[in-house]
């Protein structure tokens, strides 16, 4: 977690601090290692999210293109109680979750069924194999920037995030990216779109668009 309330305000970890959680009020304490991102952890060693992942430089170098007010904002179930926490939510209400370990199907369904308006950006650069396969796989981008690939060998990458909600992935600046707009579970063929990213965070930015107009990877 990288921010906590300090006196009431939200601070980020610094060594030998104990603060409090904005989610659930529980206590937290600045875990600062050298060889660690710097982060706020629950003194129960049970965070108040179970949907929440041990944050790498990744999470922070993508939460950090937005704005700090839009980051980690708690969403409380209003009938149910149910409390997670929204890596980005923008202030139309956008909610963007960057998501770099697997997580089963359902998980994804339950995300997608509490934060409703919402899209995924997934770390590509996990696996090295991914990147120089995905890179192989595909056709050059047509003038509309859009590349057809097919996926073979044993990864899940494509079909995990078999979704309606829109789906980006961060292959890193070698490889690019991307938007997955299209992929047939049988075929194992694709769509991808090539994304700038200053220009992607400028438009989830804007309140002008939440990406669902042609809907996810499993869309048809």
């Amino acid at each position: 977690m990288k921010f906590a309330l300090l006196s009431g305000r939200r601070v980020e970890a610094q060594p030998k601090l104990r603060a409090i959680c904005p989610a659930c009020s529980g206590e937290v304490i600045a875990k600062c290692g050298q060889h660690i991102v710097w982060h706020w952890a629950h003194s129960s060693r049970s965070h108040c999210d179970h949907w929440w992942e041990s944050e790498t430089d990744w999470h922070r170098e993508w939460k950090n293109r937005f704005p700090t007010e839009w980051q980690e904002v708690p969403m409380v179930d209003a009938l149910s109680g149910e409390l997670h926490i929204a890596d980005v939510k923008t202030a139309a209400n956008l909610v963007i979750e960057f998501q770099r370990s697997s997580i089963h199907p359902d998980e994804v369904r339950s995300r997608e069924d509490f934060y409703g308006r919402m899209i995924w950006v997934i770390d590509g650069r996990k696996n090295d194999a991914d990147r120089f396969n995905f890179r192989n796989m595909r056709s050059n981008p047509n003038s509309d920037g859009i590349s057809q690939f097919q996926w073979f060998g044993r990864s899940t990458l494509f079909s995990r995030w078999h979704t309606l909600k829109p789906v980006f992935i961060d292959f890193g600046p070698e490889h690019g990216f991307w938007r997955i707009l299209r992929f047939d579970l049988k075929t194992k063929r694709g769509l991808a779109g090539a994304c700038d990213i200053s220009g992607f965070v400028e438009l989830a930015s804007s309140g002008a668009t939440d990406f669902s107009s042609v809907g996810g990877p499993g869309s048809v």
